[in-house]
């Protein structure tokens, strides 16, 4: 639409945007002009989907106006600018405009047909008819530029004819439609409908004459392959899908003889179906409508069937589903129960698998939201000779390199990792080529008692964060005569509710050596017994890491011996051997209750044995003859 003419040299334009959602904008053509006068008219705008013929605005001038392609003008196609007396000159009508006609007779030989509203969204009720006439002989073949429309509730209906009760060339809905459309004849009939809910982009078509001295060129099916180019009568064209795809139709046609050139069917599809059989060599599965979105609720089983004694090699080269919600299982055997040995989500490509079985069931579900182009994966039949190859064996080495038929295999964890499973497999005989028993996996474990002279301990579930509501205990024995040193190498644990507990022996009720969170330890901890106890505890939702190695270490020292009120320590040197004795001595005025000696020695614990001597302040004043002064007595009585 066109704006007023403004009234100086100098214009202010203003765009302000609010609330969450978002429109496709706007463009604006701006032009200098004479300002009106007697003699002179307001500028006009070109209309939005047309143009302006004319850049004369001066009195007696004729401005004229025409659409694009598929538009119509709505208003008179020129307007005048012509004089008032006494006043400023004037159009003698308004500006027309462009608009998209809901229907319409078309005799042109070429021309463009588009959704109302285009390129904006039609609206919603909508039920417009077309109707196409070119000369008699000639026949009418529509290019499809765009189409999107609602699924499945808004369509465009095609008739190869003058009207609704000739042959229907289709009913297309969403994106599924052909790139050409061909008449049989000198007419078509095109009819398009809305719901009452929920547009879409629409559509823009574009049609040409053609002659029908041969058939119409058919249209090669999307995935497929057309074989053949005479397109004279009783000329055969053959259609073949690409590897994936399954052919939905007739896979020969023949241009029929007659008044009017046509073909006996319609060409054929090519389409992702959802699951089937698979009994070649080699060959390719995708997901339903590949590569399109795949629909919702789906739930497609497939089935791989080779001869006794191959396998089948699986190589994907697209993967894209809505993650943890739609997923795609391989399973190594025939039935739904057979063992799964791939589950894949996401967007990530999964990695090559070989199945060890002649037999492979693929299954893939979808839910009801959040379609995604899905997968597509090449097999190819290997014979099987070997067991397969269990590397990579995560946290741990696997021992053996033989996987025929009677070898063995064995598995080791990577120290601070428990294996689960077991830990010596067979490969057996028979057409599968299967080990005798799963795969073994290394975990890390909660608690457990450890014996070894060094190691590591893991929190739950390392390299991955720990749970919540985690509360794990071990208990770390070493020879006797032995102490264990502790070294925190990564302590990632949010106190206070996270936190690791540290006891100089096997129970909670012994020294406690440390309370540890986030950050490594200044004085790593060190036992005087040959048994530490270590506990960790979880209460958050947040995650954490920590990793904790240890060493066995000759227990030589006693820590240095308590200290007393009111004592000194006698003390041959700061280091406490074995054997070794500190003396303890009361200050002046306080006099020694226990014994005076400690020794250092070893039992369950490297330390001073025995409780150590109090020095009481509670002398006899009869002894020391404790004079009074101002009423106090100086012995503390």
């Amino acid at each position: 639409e066109s704006l007023p003419l403004a009234t100086s040299n100098q214009i202010l334009i203003r765009f302000t945007a609010k609330g969450q959602s978002s429109s496709r904008g706007f463009h604006l053509v701006y032009q200098a002009v004479p300002r009106t006068s007697a003699t002179q008219c307001s500028s006009v705008p070109e209309p939005r989907n047309g143009r302006r013929m004319g850049n004369n605005f001066a009195v007696g001038a004729v401005v004229r106006f025409e659409c694009s392609p598929g538009y119509v003008l709505e208003g008179t196609s020129a307007i005048e600018c012509l004089t008032v007396p006494n006043a400023l000159a004037q159009w003698n009508s308004s500006t027309p405009s462009c608009i998209v006609p809901c229907g319409g007779n078309l005799t042109h030989r070429t021309g463009t047909i588009l959704s109302p509203g285009y390129p904006e969204p039609y609206l919603n009720s909508l039920n417009c008819v077309w109707k196409i006439t070119v000369p008699e002989g000639s026949g009418i073949q529509i290019q499809v530029i765009s189409f999107v429309t609602e699924q499945n509730w808004d369509s465009l209906e095609v008739f190869d004819g003058g009207d609704n009760t000739d042959t229907l060339l289709g009913s297309f809905s969403g994106t599924t439609v052909p790139a050409l459309l061909n008449s049989t004849s000198n007419q078509l009939y095109l009819h398009f409908f809305s719901d009452i809910s929920v547009s879409a982009a629409g559509f823009r078509l574009e049609y040409k004459t053609v002659s029908l001295t041969n058939c119409p060129e058919p249209v090669v099916p999307m995935n497929g392959i057309k074989i053949g180019e005479r397109l004279q009568m009783n000329n055969v064209v053959s259609f073949h899908c690409e590897p994936g795809y399954t052919l939905q139709g007739n896979s020969h046609i023949t241009c029929m003889p007659g008044t009017v050139r046509r073909w006996n069917y319609p060409p054929p599809l090519c389409i992702a179906q959802c699951g089937g059989i698979r009994e070649e060599m080699e060959g390719m599965i995708l997901s339903p409508g590949f590569p399109g979105n795949y629909p919702s609720n789906s739930d497609c089983t497939w089935r791989i069937y080779l001869p006794v004694s191959y396998g089948a090699h699986i190589q994907f080269l697209n993967f894209s589903t809505e993650a943890n919600h739609d997923f795609l299982e391989i399973r190594n055997g025939p039935l739904d129960t057979s063992a799964v040995i791939g589950r894949f989500s996401g967007q990530d490509i999964p990695s090559s698998l070989l199945t060890t079985s002649h037999e492979t069931t693929v299954y893939f579900h979808s839910d009801h939201s959040q379609n995604k182009p899905g997968f597509r994966f090449e097999y190819q039949a290997y014979e099987l000779q070997e067991c397969p190859d269990p590397e990579p064996f995560r946290f741990g080495v696997v021992v053996g390199a033989g996987f025929n038929v009677g070898q063995s295999i064995s598995f080791e964890c990577l120290p601070g990792y428990q294996l689960m499973g077991h830990s010596i497999l067979t490969c057996e005989h028979g057409t599968t080529r299967n080990w005798d028993h799963p795969f073994p996996r290394c975990e890390v474990p909660c608690g457990g008692n450890i014996t070894s002279d060094n190691g590591t301990i893991f929190s739950p579930g390392y390299p991955e964060e720990y749970p919540n509501s985690a509360d794990c205990t071990w208990l770390i024995s070493v020879a006797p005569g032995f102490g264990i040193k502790l070294n925190f190498t990564l302590v990632q644990v949010h106190g206070p509710h996270d936190f690791i507990t540290v006891w100089d022996g096997p129970q909670e009720t012994t020294r406690k050596l440390g309370v540890f969170t986030d950050g490594e330890p200044n004085d790593p901890p060190s036992s005087t017994s040959n048994q530490v106890l270590i506990r960790f505890r979880s209460n958050t939702e947040k995650g954490g890491l920590f990793r904790i190695t240890y060493q066995a270490y000759r227990l030589q020292y006693c820590l240095p011996p308590p200290i007393i009120p009111n004592a000194e320590i006698l003390m041959a040197s700061k280091e406490f051997k074995i054997g070794d004795i500190v003396r303890y001595r009361c200050l002046p005025g306080y006099q020694l209750s226990g014994n005076s000696i400690l020794t250092c020695r070893l039992g369950t614990h490297l330390e001073f044995q025995g409780p150590p001597p109090s020095c009481d302040g509670k002398l006899l004043c009869a002894t020391l003859k404790c004079p009074k002064i101002l009423n106090f007595n100086l012995c503390g009585l």
